[in-house]
């Protein structure tokens, strides 16, 4: 039957941050950081080789949700917000009768920056945006100040024997998990049934700090119950900065707690297919789980997720389930993208998609026709000036060599690093996985076909346009939850 003709598929669309995909179990990891997704790989296909489109969080979620390269929806390191909203697929959804819902955990991921276009509401840790904003200004000022008199890492220690006594309640303490589940499963219960959902899910829990719920702190962590507060600080501005160093043992426990992170967010992602398995809802449901980007933990000397576009930072898992479209249990080594989503979802529903000639996002419905990954990050001189407001000891010449913007361009055999300070890379991803002997400047025949291609390829963009001089929706109060994200 046509799909017009019939009741169109739910869509549940994950993205989990600063998930790198070779910490995962599901892609054979030691520890057993995911066994519910591992459970849900064999319903459906998992993609070995996915790539970002970028390596922070505000450029990548708006081209998960458009299809589109940086380049083209304009959400960059210049210009936090999304001018091209309506092409986002919540509003193309919209438009075809689908009910649509945002669960952030992210303010890049916001009202304020253009991401709310097309859903019909948008939540920010369990309640809507607006609702957030006035608590936050009806709470006593008085009582916030006395709240922020003991120390963080005072707090964690009294609030780590509350939850020795009560471990439901330490469950509750996350990155917006909890309340993001419990919004979701009472939204469910109150939806149409006439009129399928899109509903998307931008999960926190992974992001540094790295300090998850108090059992799954515990799961990984060789330290001492002492020693875990100590981790309650992660000081990446001052290392990038060359003012800071972390020792074999720091990072040891910082990869130990993302860890635990990670099998904490894949707990709850087992309770929420749960959740829609409980509705009946799950049968009917395109699922899809993946990330923005992944994390840093010393390769090449680079920690967190920023000025650079190496393998741990840009391959990403991305697993779907929905049999109707995708064989069970299923492995692909297909290059694909995490801009390849919106096109796939469109293909599968015979929804046509503006992009789907400019060298955007291609569908995988029936196997990936793409030879190669695009990832692209523009000069982070922004994000540098609102650390130099935090720090007296760093200056903006500390970071001149990260001023500059990059692209990647990824096949199967090799990859290119292109600079514009023209600091070039080229690996051998074959024989040299871990990027560890660039082969620039070797006489390798494949740079210069690479840089073709790569040219080639930017110069079929139209770059957007921006509509507003300056970033149109952060304001102060924005920035300073922004602070601990350590954006700002």
């Amino acid at each position: 039957m046509n799909m017009k003709n019939k009741q169109r598929p739910n869509i549940l669309l994950i993205s989990i941050d600063s998930l790198r995909a070779d910490h995962l179990s599901l892609y054979g990891y030691e520890k057993e950081t995911s066994p519910h997704l591992t459970d849900l790989s064999f319903d459906g296909v998992v993609f070995e080789n996915a790539f970002a489109a970028a390596n922070w969080t505000g450029a990548s979620l708006s081209s998960i949700l458009t299809g589109l390269y940086p380049t083209v929806h304009g959400y960059t390191n210049q210009h936090y917000y999304l001018d091209k909203g309506q092409d986002s697929i919540a509003a193309i959804l919209k438009n075809h009768g689908y009910s649509t819902i945002c669960f952030s955990n992210n303010m890049y991921l916001s009202d304020k920056t253009g991401l709310h276009v097309g859903f019909d509401d948008f939540l920010y840790r369990g309640v809507s945006i607006g609702q957030a904003e006035n608590s936050v200004k009806t709470k006593n000022p008085i009582l916030r100040r006395l709240k922020d008199i003991p120390s963080q890492r005072t707090k964690t220690l009294w609030k780590n024997v509350a939850d020795a006594f009560d471990p439901a309640k330490a469950l509750t303490r996350d990155k917006g998990a909890y309340d993001t589940e419990r919004a979701f499963q009472q939204w469910l219960g109150g939806h149409d049934r006439q009129k399928p959902f899109f509903a998307y899910i931008h999960y926190q829990e992974p992001h540094s700090i790295y300090f998850p719920p108090y059992a799954y702190r515990r799961r990984f962590f060789s330290g001492s119950w002492l020693d875990e507060s100590a981790y309650l600080t992660f000081d990446h501005m001052r290392y990038f900065a060359g003012k800071a160093h972390f020792t074999e043992t720091q990072v040891r426990h910082y990869l130990e707690l993302y860890d635990g992170e990670i099998t904490y967010t894949d707990w709850r992602l087992g309770r929420l297919t749960q959740i829609l398995k409980n509705q009946r809802l799950f049968d009917n449901t395109v699922l899809i789980v993946t990330a923005d980007h992944g994390e840093m933990f010393g390769e090449h000397g680079f920690f967190w997720h920023a000025f650079c576009l190496y393998e741990p930072l840009i391959r990403v898992p991305l697993l779907l389930r929905y049999p109707p479209w995708f064989e069970r249990d299923t492995r692909s080594l297909d290059i694909v993208q995490t801009t390849d989503i919106v096109p796939t979802l469109l293909h599968g529903l015979e929804i046509e998609w503006d992009y789907s000639r400019d060298g955007q996002g291609q569908s995988f419905l029936h196997g990936s026709q793409r030879q190669a990954a695009l990832i692209e990050t523009l000069n982070p001189e922004p994000m540098i000036d609102r650390w130099l407001q935090r720090h007296d000891d760093i200056r903006k010449q500390d970071f001149a060599h990260y001023l500059r913007d990059m692209r990647s361009f990824r096949t199967a055999n090799g990859k290119l690093i292109s600079a514009s300070d023209g600091v070039h890379e080229f690996y051998d991803m074959k024989n040299d996985p871990a990027e560890s002997c660039t082969l620039y400047g070797s006489g390798d025949r494949r740079v210069d076909e690479y840089g073709h291609e790569l040219k080639k390829w930017l110069d079929s963009f139209a770059p957007h346009i921006r509509s507003h001089t300056t970033q149109p929706g952060f304001d102060k109060a924005t920035w300073e939850k922004m602070k601990a994200l350590g954006y700002a």
